[in-house]
């Protein structure tokens, strides 16, 4: 009966007119922003909001399906026909559990691009748990939210759902800073602990912003589980005794256990919960550090061969403005060093060394020679000379290199590092100078932005596939 039952209530969710539309429309603007990611930190942006926020969206979505039954009336049916009341809300909760696999199974195809290229880093090992535990609390909660929430309208239990989603959703950002700043144990720190967000990320072990993570997980882990078993035996115990055909029948000790029930699975979690963020955070993947990223600029730039220097310079991502270089290929670019040297005194003796590091191969190519040229600094922004003075009129020295990125963390926004040490002499001066400088060089996979664009692609077009056949048999 509950098979049946399943079966029937599946087809009912997706028979709405526009239902596999609005669902292809929805992957539609995951996959626009996974194409996106992918010029940029994949992992950070796309994988956050695919696999840690949306789940979260069937809070709102389990609870209008749930409420719905009222609000049309047609649960009066499930409550006067030989239908078990409880088989029905089974078979509800079932149906929310293959809509939320479905969406687990559409992310997969971006998966498997992202994992073709680089691996399966720490973060997105988490995320694969992280995203179907979370899919689970979120329907236990949203069915919790619509059988409180009834009425002849689904504006309350959708807008609570909503509350209860951005409730939960804040204070993930909410817990990283007090953790950043060392309060995650704090009243505050505690608070933010009633969002299965948070529980489920810490039970874990990784962060996504800081450096730190709880070193128990036991009470975490019992937080979780009696958040999720609570909230979904409150909600099958509230449908099938507190509640009648049209309205609540609850009696007033019955009140007084769901009165309770409800402030436990806020209070429990926030109460039990470890809150000892002593254990340094795992990287989330294999990203080198490059010192001096978030820094006033460098006396470096790289352009495209024959190019002048920009006019605003110069970014630590050397070719942040410029375009990423593509990855297990040569990239040939000139490498322009802004040396604080006025243009009237005249450099000798000058010596390179260019090195990259985290699989950055770089090198000045042989048949190329340094050329030089000068560059105005108007408002005395040039680099300060050896007598303290800053250059209005320097040299630069243009050094033709080859690139070639290898091993990528990410399909996208992978900064390797790149060091330059020059040393040279100034005619008339005995001194023997040097120029140490560090930046960046951004690399992302060529090919990724085309692949992730078609693998967002083949669920929404199935979708669409299926809205137009229904079309079809209905018009």
């Amino acid at each position: 009966m509950i098979v049946s039952l399943w079966v029937e209530e599946l087809k009912s969710a997706m028979r709405g007119r526009f239902a596999w539309v609005g669902a292809a429309i929805l992957l539609l603007i995951i996959g626009g922003i996974a194409t996106a990611g992918t010029q940029d930190v994949w992992l950070d942006g796309y994988g956050i909001i695919a696999y840690g926020l949306v789940p979260l969206a069937f809070i709102p979505l389990a609870a209008g399906m749930i409420a719905s039954a009222r609000a049309s009336r047609f649960v009066e049916c499930v409550f006067t026909s030989p239908v078990e009341r409880s088989h029905w809300l089974i078979a509800k909760i079932l149906v929310l559990l293959t809509l939320a696999a479905a969406y687990y199974a559409a992310l997969l195809p971006m998966f498997l691009v992202y994992a073709a290229h680089v691996g399966i880093p720490l973060l997105l090992h988490k995320f694969l748990i992280w995203t179907p535990a979370m899919l689970v609390i979120s329907i236990a909660i949203g069915v919790l939210v619509g059988v409180l929430f009834i009425g002849r309208s689904l504006a309350a239990p959708a807008g609570a759902g909503m509350g209860v989603l951005m409730f939960y959703a804040g204070l993930l950002p909410l817990q990283e800073l007090m953790v950043a700043r060392g309060n995650g144990a704090s009243r505050t720190g505690h608070l933010t602990l009633a969002s299965p967000a948070v529980l489920l990320k810490n039970a874990l072990g990784f962060t996504l912003a800081v450096g730190s993570i709880p070193s128990l997980t036991a009470g975490t882990w019992l937080s979780i589980a009696l958040l999720t078993t609570g909230a979904l035996a409150l909600a099958i115990w509230i449908f099938l005794k507190a509640q009648g055909v049209e309205t609540w029948e609850a009696t007033r000790s019955q009140r007084c256990i769901i009165a309770v029930g409800l402030a436990a699975l806020i209070i429990v979690p926030m109460t039990i919960a470890d809150a000892n963020y002593d254990t340094p955070a795992p990287p989330p993947n294999a990203a080198p550090a490059v010192r001096g990223l978030f820094g006033r600029g460098v006396s470096l730039a790289l352009v495209m061969p024959g190019e002048r220097a920009p006019e605003r310079c110069c970014s630590a991502v050397l070719n942040r403005d410029s375009g990423a270089i593509g990855t297990d290929e040569d990239s040939k670019r000139d490498l322009l060093i802004l040396l604080p040297v006025e243009s009237t005194r005249k450099i000798q003796d000058f010596h390179t060394e260019i090195a990259g590091a985290a699989g950055l191969r770089a090198a000045p190519d042989d048949s190329s020679r340094i050329t030089w040229e000068t560059r105005l600094y108007p408002n005395e922004l040039g680099p300060p000379a050896a007598d303290g003075h800053h250059v209005a009129t320097g040299w630069i020295a243009r050094i033709p290199v080859t690139l070639n990125a290898t091993k990528p963390w990410d399909v996208g926004g992978n900064r390797y590092p790149l060091s330059v040490h020059a040393s040279y002499r100034i005619e008339g001066d005995p001194q023997a100078y040097t120029f140490p400088a560090r930046a960046a060089v951004e690399a992302q996979i060529s090919s990724a932005l085309y692949e992730m664009a078609a693998a967002s692609l083949l669920f929404p077009a199935i979708c669409l596939g299926a809205a137009f056949r229904r079309w079809r048999r209905t018009r």
